[in-house]
């Protein structure tokens, strides 16, 4: 059941009674135009969309995919698996499977909550290393937390950024207030709308 003043794809998606076939629905729809506003971005950066390679991080980001590669359908695509500790909200990696990365490559990196950024902040850090320039790396995602956004931000520049909403703030179990629950618990179908903590 979707609350009646829930009129925008986003809404729907921080409606908390949504269930799991409309959440879906509002996720496509809004990564939809994430991708769309990318092509455009990139498109201004001159980057070459034969050049650009997107990186899932797991599992959450499988939502991203599909409208992804339908703007870009020649992308090679990396996955990362990373986990964040619930207890200490550390990330830790699980694993890795990326294609060839070059320096004139655009590098992004997919992923809908960006809450402390660990896991963000981990997985620039790990393309870095296999050879991305940093200021050809991009992220795109649906929420950010103003404080994973500043962790983001010390390692691309904001202007490579796109996001459909900023929220101010973080509980303390690390969760984006008021963001939307666990995305991927949601997407998958695991709750239905009730957080699971």
């Amino acid at each position: 059941m979707i609350s009646k003043d829930a009129h925008t794809p986003l809404e729907v998606l921080r409606d908390r009674k949504a269930e799991t076939a409309d959440f879906r629905k509002a996720a496509r729809e809004v990564c939809t135009g994430l991708m769309q506003d990318l092509k455009v971005l990139l498109q201004q950066h001159e980057a070459d969309p034969k050049r650009t390679t997107f990186v899932i991080i797991l599992r959450s980001a499988i939502a991203l995919l599909d409208p992804a590669l339908r703007e870009f359908p020649h992308a090679p695509v990396g996955v990362l698996g990373m986990k964040r500790d619930e207890r200490t909200l550390v990330p830790y990696s699980y694993y890795e499977n990326l294609p060839l990365l070059r320096e004139q490559d655009a590098v992004v990196i997919l992923d809908p909550m960006l809450a402390t950024g660990g896991s963000t902040e981990a997985a620039v850090l790990r393309l870095l290393q296999r050879g991305a320039d940093p200021e050809k790396i991009y992220f795109v995602g649906v929420i950010a937390a103003t404080p994973g956004l500043k962790r983001l931000v010390a390692h691309i520049p904001r202007k490579n950024i796109i996001l459909a909403a900023v929220d101010k703030k973080l509980d303390a179990h690390g969760m984006i207030v008021p963001g939307l629950g666990d995305f991927g618990d949601r997407y998958f179908g695991y709750d239905d709308g009730t957080l699971v903590i």
